[in-house]
């Protein structure tokens, strides 16, 4: 099929690829902690039925995300008890990057912090924001080179200029209390939005952090760059395909049309790659 358009239409078009190549492209990401940035050896306490009883196992959450709506397996009181554990995470973390237990996503999340991207930790874990803050700070320290630590400093100083002085360290640190992170199962996230999500069903906490994220990410564009900015993409990487499915209907049917200057892009890692979905607007 061919599509005929007039000068001024053509002038149009070009002008406004002119106008828009030479703006800031914004892109921002959302990240799913455990099997998507890291394998955390952190275990799901769950009964598992045998004969005609019971019997208490530990899981990992790549297991558990296959059996969670299994009726052979039921919950415990205890069941996210490390999941909610300070010195624990990040202990596991630590575990995590010695043993080179890097999720799908974990090279994403690195180019994110280098390049100065918004970025939010988006989790089923209850354990604290300041926790997850800590974990990332973990990163850094053990899995970049110094040439990597040196860039990201050079990207924050320029994207901040305000706090050029800062020490590296300072520096680092203010960059980082600048991002999100949520973990839907924890008291802060629950005391913002009661009665939303848990760590066994998270999807409906998932989608409230993702909205609370998307506007942070427009307003502080609008106010960086005076509404001056060309495309807007976030990205959401989670492992769970129930949390893709339910993030995906959620964009489809509500973000799309809130959000309408936003690119909403996808990585399901639920096979340990990363398969990208643009979610088209309708």
């Amino acid at each position: 099929m061919k599509i005929s358009i007039t000068q001024k239409q053509l002038s149009i078009l070009v002008e406004n690829n002119e106008k828009y190549s030479n703006l800031e492209n914004i892109r921002g990401n959302t990240f799913d902690w455990d099997d998507n940035i890291l394998f955390m050896p952190t275990k799901i306490k769950v009964d598992k039925k045998v004969g005609k009883g019971w019997e208490p196992i530990r899981v990992s959450t790549e297991e558990f995300a296959t059996i969670r709506d299994n009726p052979n397996y039921k919950m415990r009181e205890d069941s996210f008890e490390e999941f909610r554990d300070h010195e624990g995470f990040l202990k596991d973390t630590i575990e995590a990057i010695k043993t080179k237990k890097f999720g799908p996503s974990f090279l994403k999340f690195k180019e994110s912090l280098i390049s100065v991207s918004p970025f939010s930790i988006i989790t089923a874990r209850g354990n604290s924001p300041i926790t997850l803050k800590e974990g990332v700070k973990i990163i850094i320290d053990m899995s970049f080179s110094e040439e990597e630590k040196d860039k990201m400093v050079e990207n924050i100083r320029m994207k901040y200029p305000s706090k050029k002085n800062l020490t590296d360290y300072d520096i680092i640190e203010f960059y980082l209390g600048e991002n999100n992170y949520m973990p839907v199962s924890s008291d802060e996230f629950l005391s913002k939005h009661p009665n939303t999500a848990s760590a066994q069903y998270p999807e409906i906490g998932k989608k409230i952090a993702l909205n609370d994220y998307v506007k942070r990410v427009v307003d502080g564009a609008s106010k960086l760059t005076n509404n001056q900015y060309g495309r807007l993409t976030i990205g959401f990487s989670d492992d769970d395909k129930k949390n893709i499915e339910a993030v995906i209907e959620y964009i489809e049917e509500e973000l799309n049309a809130r959000y309408p200057e936003v690119d909403f892009i996808i990585y399901d890692t639920s096979d340990k790659g990363l398969n990208r979905i643009v979610v088209e607007k309708s």
